[in-house]
């Protein structure tokens, strides 16, 4: 670094991608912000112009993507699953949550009856390990210092933890295959009819906690069904008539995914026409190891190559009778 004061900046990786999130989104700056985005930019020059022995650039990103990534609440998933993180070379078994099948009989006093029984089935997890590269032209650098890096940092994080998310839905789509987690609507829009279904399915396993995940236009449907006008509170109408959106339909949260949020190859982060309806904790969900970032210096070409390696997580669906999903046409 340049100075003992700019390693006293980066310290703080939680404050590192917030600066780093605030600069790439244009974001308006303390003053406190102000000086330290001074300090980056002219640390981020000084790799341009004198390289980067030390691998400055990679620790940064590594500790800055692996705190927001690995000890970040996030709000759905953390209801959704049992987090936690095991070591890079361990590995485990989940328990299926049983049903109840225990069987009662009529008996005679003192008789005996056929045992039942409750099946604890072992689930390995499903892991997945991803990767995301790139190459930070020394030409940008110089021209746009820290913007470059806090720009390539932001990015790299959200298209891991977007990788991660999209990976869990298709998931939890597939386990769904039948039965009266499965809502058939007719139409390409939700009704009453496939929402009520839904609500019900939910409320009856946890009327608490829980939540319909969608994407933003079929929140919007869901506020325009006829007669649902009629339910809400005025504080409900007042959002929906600034935002056109509903955050809360008998009893059930609503949370919106963006359909402007997509993955490189230009997916949904969750499948389109779809409504998920999540009733509690579904299973565990596991990071495994540390994120490692390697660098690169090619002079040749003038570009920092640097990979963002083993960002590895494992899954596991223990008690997928807590989630349902209408399916539109």
């Amino acid at each position: 670094m340049l100075n003992h004061e700019i390693a006293e900046v980066v310290k703080d990786t939680g404050k590192m991608f917030e600066l780093a999130e605030k600069t790439h989104y244009k974001l308006n700056l303390t003053s406190e912000e102000k000086e330290a985005v001074e300090l980056c930019d002219a640390w981020a020059k000084e790799i341009a112009d004198k390289g980067d022995p030390n691998k400055e650039l990679s620790a940064f990103m590594r500790r800055t993507i692996q705190e927001e990534i690995y000890n970040t609440p996030d709000e759905l998933l953390d209801m959704m699953f049992d987090r936690g993180t095991v070591g890079e070379f361990d590995d485990y078994e989940s328990t299926k949550t049983p049903k109840n099948t225990l069987v009662v009989h009529d008996a005679a006093k003192g008789g005996t009856v056929d045992a039942s029984y409750l099946d604890f089935t072992s689930l390995k997890p499903t892991w997945k390990n991803k990767q995301v590269e790139f190459k930070l032209s020394y030409v940008d650098i110089r021209k746009n210092g820290w913007k470059s890096i806090a720009e390539y940092t932001t990015y790299a994080k959200e298209a891991l933890q977007n990788a991660l998310f999209a990976d869990v839905f298709g998931a939890v789509d597939a386990a769904i295959t039948g039965g009266e987690q499965l809502i058939n609507e007719t139409t390409a829009k939700p009704t009453q009819a496939s929402i009520d279904a839904l609500t019900l399915y939910l409320t009856d396993r946890n009327d608490n906690d829980a939540v319909m995940v969608t994407l933003t236009k079929y929140a919007q449907a869901i506020a325009r069904i006829d007669g649902y006008a009629e339910y809400m509170s005025e504080v409900m109408k007042n959002s929906f008539n600034r935002y056109g959106l509903v955050d809360f339909i008998q009893g059930v949260n609503v949370a919106r995914i963006s359909g402007a949020k997509k993955m490189a190859n230009g997916s949904l982060l969750i499948p389109d026409k779809r409504i998920f309806g999540i009733a509690g904790k579904i299973g565990t969900l596991d990071m495994k190891g540390d994120i490692h970032v390697y660098e690169d210096m090619d002079n040749v070409n003038e570009v920092i190559h640097v990979r963002v390696k083993d960002f590895t997580f494992g899954y596991a669906i223990t008690d997928i009778s807590k989630v349902a999903k209408i399916v539109l046409a």
